[in-house]
């Protein structure tokens, strides 16, 4: 979308494209408060010396991840997030105002129930049903993990190569380690972190390059796990790893140290691969039928309600996208493949019935995306304009 101008009205931003129809967005400001996202890598950017609310809400329209904005009036720094608002909470600040960006045109269709973009409105089966009609992409050396952000999709092999791939196929980065890189997540300031079970070690690289073009440097290995771990979920403090085949669920380390500060145990011992992830305060470990939640220091708080039936197989993950929807991948089972759900537990979607490995589904404002590892990795990608 070229834009020309943008003008407050009232508490509605008016956008006009090069062609002079109008495009509207209910942008309403919230002012003293600033966002906390629900996850530490939805954070965007941060950028310095914009001169007005205006420009900053002008931004965040144009980057198609951009849900959130907020923006200080002393410094003029402009936060961009991929969150959406509803999903994350406000934090008194007198000098900062947020920015809500609501695509939803119809009171009786939101998120997280619906995909609002810049121009139509979808369920989430309609975005699974458009993404399985969709030619598939392969991603070459990429058997095993994957993570997908805004700029393309990290995925790892069992022969212990990492590559990025830009959303058109295209492979701009490629790592090899010696050894299988059993999962990877998101890390702070653009980073990454993996787990590699059969050496028991968990490390955590920066980005020294571009976005598109990653150039990963090490800056944080964790050796000699009790166990071999599964899958890994970041925050801006600590590392929480999942493991397989043990009693002990998931050991919580300290993000610059690595020490381990905790571990949580589990009534049985885990013959499966767990996955594990987070939104706000609470960390999710999926493994079989279990689906149990734990405060961000490890403390138990109980199961969420999952679909009827059994969940079985060998490798399982989940991950949530800007809204809170919940996606799981169950290997085997009364109810094998991908699914999404709201956080209460309402199903409300299924994607493809073969999902062994990793998987990601990636929604923003102009695209949808699904990485998909039954046994290569493939990538649909559909455009929503």
């Amino acid at each position: 979308m070229n834009i020309n101008t943008l003008l407050f009205l009232f508490s509605f931003i008016i956008l006009t494209n090069a062609d002079r129809s109008l495009y509207s967005i209910n942008v309403q400001i919230i002012k003293g408060s600033y966002f906390q996202p629900p996850i530490d890598t939805h954070l965007i950017d941060t950028l310095i010396n914009i001169p007005s609310i205006k420009k900053c809400a002008l931004i965040c329209e144009r980057n198609s991840a951009c849900r959130t904005a907020d923006y200080n009036i002393s410094t003029k720094s402009c936060r961009l997030f991929e969150t959406l608002t509803s999903a994350g909470a406000f934090v008194a600040d007198p000098t900062t105002n947020i920015l809500p960006f609501n695509y939803c045109t119809n009171d009786q269709q939101i998120e997280p129930n619906y995909v609002c973009t810049r121009g139509n409105t979808y369920t989430v089966q309609q975005i699974f049903d458009q993404l399985a009609a969709a030619p598939s992409i392969t991603l070459a050396s990429t058997d095993r993990g994957a993570y997908a952000n805004m700029y393309g999709v990290y995925t790892s092999s069992s022969t212990g190569s990492l590559s990025f791939f830009t959303y058109t196929g295209i492979r701009t980065s490629l790592i090899q380690l010696p050894v299988e890189i059993s999962n990877i997540n998101s890390a702070p300031n653009n980073g990454l972190g993996f787990v590699q079970y059969s050496i028991s070690s968990a490390s955590i690289y920066k980005n020294i390059g571009t976005s598109s073009q990653p150039q990963l440097v090490s800056v944080l290995n964790i050796s000699s796990l009790p166990y071999q771990p599964n899958s890994c979920v970041i925050t801006s403090q600590y590392i929480y790893i999942a493991y397989l085949n043990s009693y002990t669920c998931m050991t919580i380390h300290d993000l610059s140290t690595g020490s381990r500060l905790f571990s949580t145990s589990f009534p049985t011992n885990q013959t499966y691969r767990p996955g594990v992830s987070y939104w706000n305060d609470t960390v999710i470990v999926l493994n079989s039928y279990v689906v149990s939640e734990y405060t961000l220091n490890g403390t138990y708080k109980g199961n969420w309600p999952y679909f009827s039936g059994y969940q079985s197989g060998i490798r399982h993950y989940i991950h949530h996208d800007y809204a809170g929807r919940r996606y799981t991948c169950n290997n085997a089972g009364t109810n094998p493949g991908i699914y999404g759900f709201l956080l209460n537990g309402t199903r409300i979607a299924d994607g493809p019935t073969s999902c062994s490995r990793a998987f990601q589904v990636y929604i923003t404002k102009d695209q949808a995306m699904l990485i998909n590892i039954p046994t290569n990795g493939t990538m649909n990608v559909i455009n929503f304009n």
